[in-house]
């Protein structure tokens, strides 16, 4: 059995692991893609707004002199470009569009700055020609230049997109995963809660020929005392059995919004007389005690609720603290019911020694999966009192003893 067990959790690991890996590859080829999507744009973008280069890079010598050609002139002029060229000493012996607040003679040092940076703020290219360098510049504030460099404006566009670009990622890769492992874990959970159904199905049909056969082995005068004493022994925990079962059911339904509700206009003040009496009835006399108090404006209050699951709601209130409590004399239970503007409001104490700290953390953890033993029952409370949109917690008494609180609201009716 338990090497069953080790292979079907080796098979779950594997799956597991399969299936985030298959995740992670999904996710990353979704990135990649939307990184292409914006690399394209941003390319589109550097183009449209880079200027055309113009680069002198030689001259026609004529009898006046140095001369352009006229396709680089007219692109020259199309982009506002301007040329000088300098002789072995850095005079300038030919310009063509020449800024005039540019000087007609450089050192050897203004040179070097101006081969890697800004000429006065025009960004320049120098190329040699013969013996002589030929500088070509651009408009202020058209280039960004240093070692690389782009268009101003493409720079303007990344500065407001960059931000974008990595939230965006961060983003992608966040909620696909996170989209990816949801859904994973709702297929998972699917199975568990139709598992569950299956067994407690499968189970039902046993468990009752063993609690019939033990009802009448029970109450069969043929066999001896301690005999029918066993048989009711087998009954009462076959009843228990069931009991959990239902429990199990029950809560993974209402954890993942699955049972359905078949809502009807109740009374809470009838349900809560209901289960006081039907206690009250099974337990010896002198064991119970339960004070049901009533206010006079909320004994019409209605509201729309699945009735059966407000009675398991205020039995398991009941049992819990009967059987968990812990108290050495008679358990003694008050309940009471008001009305507050639109909301009905329904308190149950008890005498008992209180929850403790663990019990109230529990409590407390929504995201809890499977619940303990003595919380069982109250985490079934929690789930049916928020199934029908009301609010609930729990407590101690200054006292002693605990409290549950529970609130129902926007769906009451006078």
């Amino acid at each position: 059995m338990k090497k069953q067990r080790y292979r079907l959790d080796t098979k779950k690991g594997i799956r597991s692991v399969l299936y985030s890996i298959t995740a992670i590859i999904a996710t990353a080829c979704l990135v990649i893609f939307l990184n292409i999507v914006f690399m394209g744009i941003g390319l589109s973008e550097y183009v449209r707004k880079t200027p055309d280069y113009v680069n002198v890079t030689w001259l026609e010598v004529t009898d006046q002199g140095y001369e352009l050609n006229e396709d680089v002139r007219a692109k020259m002029d199309k982009n506002d470009v301007w040329a000088m060229l300098l002789n072995e000493e850095g005079q300038v012996i030919w310009e063509y569009r020449k800024p005039e607040e540019l000087a007609d003679s450089y050192s050897r040092a203004d040179i070097t700055r101006m081969s890697k940076w800004y000429l006065q703020g025009y960004p320049v290219y120098l190329r040699i020609w013969e013996d002589k360098i030929i500088v070509t510049g651009y408009p202020k504030d058209t280039l960004w230049k240093y070692n690389i460099e782009f268009s101003l404006p493409w720079i303007d566009f990344i500065k407001r997109v960059w931000v974008y670009f990595f939230l965006i990622n961060f983003i992608w890769i966040i909620g696909l995963t996170f989209l990816f492992t949801r859904k994973w874990k709702e297929q998972r959970e699917k199975a568990r809660i139709e598992w569950i159904a299956g067994i407690s199905h499968d189970i039902r049909t046993p468990l009752s020929m063993v609690m019939g056969y033990a009802d009448t082995l029970e109450h069969d005068d043929n066999l001896s005392g301690e005999e029918r004493q066993q048989a009711a022994v087998i009954k009462h925990q076959s009843i228990i059995m069931k009991e959990l079962v239902e429990d199990l059911n029950l809560t993974s339904r209402l954890e993942y919004s699955m049972q359905a509700l078949r809502k009807e206009e109740v009374r809470p003040a009838a349900v809560l007389r209901e289960v006081a009496a039907s206690f009250l009835n099974d337990v010896q006399e002198g064991q119970l005690q339960i004070a049901l108090e009533i206010e006079e404006t909320a004994e019409d209050i209605m509201i729309k609720a699945d009735r059966r699951l407000l009675v398991r709601a205020f039995r398991n209130l009941t049992n819990n603290s009967m059987q968990h409590g812990g108290q050495a004399d008679a358990v003694t239970i008050q309940i009471h019911m008001q009305r507050d503007k639109s909301r009905c409001i329904i308190r149950f104490e008890d005498n008992g020694m209180g929850y403790s700290e663990e019990v109230l953390r529990q409590l407390l953890n929504r995201r809890k999966k499977d619940a303990a033993q003595n919380i069982r029952g109250l985490g079934i409370v929690q789930k049916i009192i928020i199934a029908h949109g009301g609010k609930i917690s729990f407590g101690n008494c200054q006292d002693g003893g605990s409290f549950c609180l529970i609130k129902f609201r926007s769906r009451i009716r006078l």
